[in-house]
C-alpha cells in the first residue's frame, strides 16, 4: 500500500472511532458549508485546484421559521504558481520538484446571523504544498477577524421597557475579536483527506458583565467553541465519462460534542454533478450542479430529521464560482 492510499486509510480509521462519541446538531455554520466549498473548512485547500475559484455562497435554514439562520460568504483562493504546470481534472500534475509553486493563498468574508445576533469577519489563508508519495501533503493557516453584535431592537422583548438593560444599554452592542483556523490537506489523482481545527483558541465574547460564552464554561456557544474536522474522500471512475465520489467526516465541538456525516457525488463528464448526503440524527442533503467553461453554479436542498426542526422547515443553499485561472477542459 503506498503513502497516499495508506494516508486516506489512516483518516478512514480515525473517522470510524470518532463515530462512537456522543452527537448533536450543527457545529460551525461556515465550516459546516463544506459540501459546496471545502476551502471554507480548512485553509490548507488553498491552492489545490487548476484554477482559482472565487466563489459566492448564501444559505437560508429552515425556511418560514422566523429568525432562523441565514449566511452570505464569499471565497477566493489561489496557487503562486511557476512555469511547468501540467493539469489532471482533480487537481495538477508537476513534471519536476522545482516545476510549482509550493505556497497557496487565499481568503473570504462572511456573514451569519440568528434572530437578533449576528457574526460578521474575514479569514485570510495560507498554504504550503510539500510532495507525498504520487500526491501533495499542504499545512493551512488561516486567522479570523470576527465581529459579535446584538440588535436589541431586533426580536428581543423586555420585561419592563422602562427598565434599562444592565447590558443591552444600546440599541446595538458590538465586540470584536481575533481566532483561528489550522489544518492539513493530503489530495492526489485517487483521493483526498485531511483535518481541520476551527476556532482554535476558542474564543468567547463579553458584554458587561456577563461573558457569552460564561467564564466557568468556555464553550458554551458552539459557534465560538473550538471544532475539529476529520474527513476522507476516494475517487471511483468505472469510465472515463464518469467519476462517483463517496466521502466520510466527522466533527467534534467542545460544546455540541460529535457528528458524522456520509456523502456521495456523481460527477459527469466534469460538467455535471448530483449527490445526496446524511447528517447524522440532522438530516438529508440532496446536491446538484453545472458547469460551463469557467462558470459554475451548485445547489443544495436539505431536510431536517431532528424533532428541534419539524420537516417542513427546509434548508437551500446556492453557490456560483468563477474560476478566474485555467479554463476547465
Amino acid at each position: 500500500m503506498n503513502r497516499g492510499r495508506l494516508i486516506l486509510f489512516g483518516v478512514g480509521v480515525a473517522v470510524t472511532l470518532l463515530l462512537s462519541w456522543k452527537g448533536y446538531g450543527q457545529i460551525s455554520p461556515i465550516s459546516d458549508q463544506y459540501n459546496l466549498n471545502m476551502f471554507q473548512m480548512n485553509p490548507a485547500i488553498a491552492g489545490t485546484e487548476r484554477y482559482a475559484p472565487l466563489t459566492f455562497n448564501a444559505h437560508q435554514q429552515w425556511m418560514g421559521w422566523n429568525g432562523a439562520p441565514a449566511s452570505q460568504n464569499v471565497t477566493f483562493h489561489s496557487r503562486l504558481r511557476s512555469k511547468g504546470l501540467f493539469f489532471t481534472p482533480q487537481g495538477f500534475r508537476n513534471k519536476g520538484k522545482n516545476s510549482f509553486g509550493k505556497v497557496g493563498l487565499g481568503g473570504g468574508f462572511y456573514n451569519y446571523s440568528y434572530g437578533n445576533v449576528g457574526h460578521t469577519g474575514f479569514h485570510l489563508d495560507y498554504a504550503y504544498h510539500v510532495f507525498l508519495g504520487k500526491g501533495r501533503l499542504a499545512f493551512g493557516l488561516a486567522p479570523t477577524f470576527t465581529q459579535f453584535r446584538i440588535d436589541k431592537f431586533r426580536g428581543l422583548t423586555f420585561p419592563d421597557p422602562n427598565t434599562p438593560d444592565p447590558v443591552l444599554n444600546d440599541s446595538t452592542v458590538s465586540l470584536v475579536f481575533i481566532d483561528a483556523t489550522a489544518g492539513m490537506h493530503y489530495y492526489s489523482e485517487d483521493g483526498y483527506a485531511g483535518l481541520s481545527v476551527v476556532q482554535l483558541f476558542g474564543s468567547s465574547v463579553r458584554i458587561g458583565n456577563y461573558a457569552f460564552p460564561q467564564e466557568e464554561d468556555p464553550a458554551l456557544n458552539p459557534d465560538f467553541a473550538r471544532s475539529v474536522y476529520i474527513y476522507g474522500g476516494y475517487y471511483i471512475r468505472p469510465s472515463r465519462e464518469l467519476m462517483i465520489e463517496p466521502m466520510l467526516l466527522a466533527r467534534y465541538n467542545m460544546r455540541s460534542g460529535m457528528r458524522f456525516d456520509v456523502n456521495t457525488w456523481v460527477h459527469l463528464k466534469e460538467s455535471l454533478m448530483v449527490g445526496a448526503g446524511y447528517r447524522w440524527k440532522e438530516g438529508f442533503n440532496i446536491l446538484m450542479g453545472i458547469r460551463l467553461d469557467n462558470f459554475a453554479a451548485r445547489y443544495q436542498f436539505e431536510i431536517p430529521l431532528t424533532s428541534q426542526v419539524p420537516g417542513r422547515f427546509t434548508s437551500h443553499m446556492i453557490q456560483l464560482t468563477f474560476n478566474l485561472g485555467q479554463p476547465i477542459e
